[in-house]
């Protein structure tokens, strides 16, 4: 129970970064956006999606688009 919410909620952190609450909304937002489009797009891969935009996100930037790198 609650595997989607935790799977939604690690992405929305691994794209906004840890500790930013304005990264945490930002991530939230991209997530859900990208998430819509791709369960109407393409709805067999749209978890695949979410997935390929966390890694992308950890390749350009690894502490996240509002994380504070240490």
């Amino acid at each position: 129970m609650g595997v989607d919410a935790l799977v939604l909620s690690f992405i929305v952190v691994v794209v906004g970064g840890l500790g930013s609450l304005e990264g945490a909304l930002v991530g939230a937002l991209i997530v859900g956006l990208i998430r819509e489009i791709g369960i109407s797009v393409f709805p067999e891969i749209e978890l695949a999606v979410l997935y390929l935009i966390a890694a992308v996100v950890l390749l350009v930037r690894p502490a996240g688009l509002f994380g504070k790198a240490t």
